[in-house]
C-alpha cells in the first residue's frame, strides 16, 4: 500500500485550551529572556532615564519604551501565573483530569489580563 505523505494546515487545528497555555508558557519564558529582562536591564541599569534628583523623568518615556515595558509586563504576569499552575499541577493531585486543566489554564489566562491590565494602567 502506497501511503501518500498529507498536508496538514496547522492554521485550521483547533487545539485545546490546555494545549495552548502549555505553548504560550514557552513562548513568554523565551519573550522574557529576550525582551522583558534586557528591558529591564536597560531601564534600571542606566541613568538615561534618571533626572538629577533621582527620580525617574517620564517626558522621555517614548511609546516604544511603553511598548517595551508592556511587552515584559504581559509576559512575565503570564508566565509567574502559567508557571504556578503546572507547580501546582506537579506537586499536587490537581489539575490531572481534563476538567481541572481546563479550569486551571482559563484561570490563569484571566489572571494575567486582570494582572497585565492593572499593570498597564501605571505604565501608559
Amino acid at each position: 500500500m502506497n501511503r501518500r505523505p498529507t498536508f496538514i494546515n496547522l492554521l485550521l487545528i483547533r487545539l485545546p485550551v490546555t494545549a495552548l497555555s502549555s505553548i504560550t508558557h514557552r513562548l513568554a519564558g523565551i519573550a522574557n529572556f529576550f525582551i522583558a529582562i534586557p528591558t529591564f536591564v536597560i531601564l534600571f541599569l542606566t541613568s538615561a532615564l534618571i533626572t538629577e534628583q533621582e527620580t525617574w523623568a517620564f517626558e522621555m518615556f517614548t511609546f516604544e519604551i511603553k511598548l517595551l515595558i508592556s511587552i515584559s509586563i504581559l509576559s512575565v504576569t503570564y508566565h509567574l501565573f502559567s508557571g504556578l499552575r503546572h507547580l501546582l499541577i506537579d506537586f499536587t493531585n490537581y489539575g490531572h483530569e481534563l476538567p481541572e486543566a481546563k479550569n486551571s489554564a482559563i484561570i490563569a489566562f484571566i489572571l494575567t489580563v486582570v494582572t497585565s491590565a492593572t499593570l498597564f494602567m501605571e505604565v501608559w
